[in-house]
């Protein structure tokens, strides 16, 4: 039994029947003194172990990470070392809604509506009625083109096949370089507006085809551009064949016409009953930009033709001046 400096058990009171004199302090026996250095020597090993492993739990406790929000207060986090705030994103072109708003508003006889994407960042930005949906005219042959070279691509059709005596190939190129109506009756024919609903769906693209109308919003035109550049729609070698034909289309009295004549513009104009598009990717200098721009005139004829291309120069100059300050 372990017993402790001082103390005396009731058995080593007792000896032969007597009790031990003392004078109020027991004696240290041999043992008692070999315990007590015992005692001493574990204390010794044992407290500074006790002591390292406390330290160490508390050394390597969590730490609060300070950092400082926008207003200036501080919060709690558990890496222990400071964060800064993320610098404020600045818009390149903080005035390019404003501007190409004003450009529309030179003529409110025309209801208008214009997109232009940033390739480079890949912001939107959308000026006049953006959200109405506009008979598309010619801009959405793009889409029964898009269409077709996707069901090349999956290995359904070919370029060369032959629809009602014309190879797609030629048909395509008709459709996008002359805006051929007949053509594109032929490639309708093939694919269904049906299919090509589907295939609009399919690309994340607000478009509305239906037989009588076929209807697209700017944004959601310009948004199909920028997928088109982006390699998203088909491989290099269409894209690169879509962009030769885009780039040799006999209307050029639109968004090419008021742009530097080194310009690249790829593009497809609509016109119709009223409606007078145009649809294009720009490239210039380092700057790549899709820009819509749909105009309608109530009246729903060609006799306000002279005043939707000049609304279409202005939004354009507007928007590239903007671009290329940036």
């Amino acid at each position: 039994m372990v017993r402790w400096l001082g103390t005396v058990e009731p058995s080593e009171r007792q000896g032969n029947g007597r009790s031990s004199q003392t004078s109020g302090h027991s004696k240290a026996t041999p043992m008692h003194a070999f315990e007590v250095n015992l005692l001493r020597t574990i204390a010794i090993l044992v407290v500074p172990v006790v002591a390292v492993f406390f330290g160490y739990h508390i050394d390597n406790s969590p730490k609060p990470l300070v950092v400082s929000d926008v207003t200036g207060s501080t919060t709690a986090s558990a890496k222990g070392a400071a964060v800064t705030p993320p610098a404020p994103v600045v818009d390149p072109l903080p005035t390019l809604v404003a501007d190409m708003n004003a450009a529309i508003a030179t003529n409110p006889a025309l209801s208008a509506s214009a997109t232009l994407i940033d390739l480079t960042t890949g912001k939107e930005y959308d000026a006049g009625n953006s959200t109405q949906y506009y008979e598309a005219a010619s801009t959405s042959k793009l889409v029964a083109v898009f269409d077709y070279i996707h069901q090349v691509e999956l290995g359904k059709t070919t370029l060369a096949r032959s629809i009602q005596g014309q190879t797609a190939q030629d048909i395509i190129m008709r459709m996008i370089v002359y805006s051929d109506n007949d053509a594109w009756d032929k490639l309708n024919g093939y694919l269904k507006f049906k299919g090509e609903q589907a295939y609009l769906d399919s690309i994340g693209v607000a478009g509305h085809m239906t037989p009588s109308n076929i209807q697209f919003s700017t944004p959601a035109m310009a948004k199909m551009l920028q997928l088109l550049h982006q390699g998203k729609l088909m491989t290099t070698e269409h894209q690169t064949m879509i962009y030769g034909y885009m780039s040799h289309t006999t209307v050029k009295n639109l968004i090419q016409a008021v742009l530097p004549a080194d310009a690249l513009v790829y593009h497809k104009y609509g016109q119709i009953e009223g409606v007078l598009h145009d649809a294009s990717i720009v490239e210039y200098q380092g700057h790549q930009f899709v820009l819509v721009v749909y105009t309608n005139n109530a009246a729903g004829t060609s006799g306000m033709y002279t005043k939707q291309v000049d609304l279409i120069h202005a939004v354009t100059t507007a928007a590239f001046n903007d671009v290329i300050k940036s």
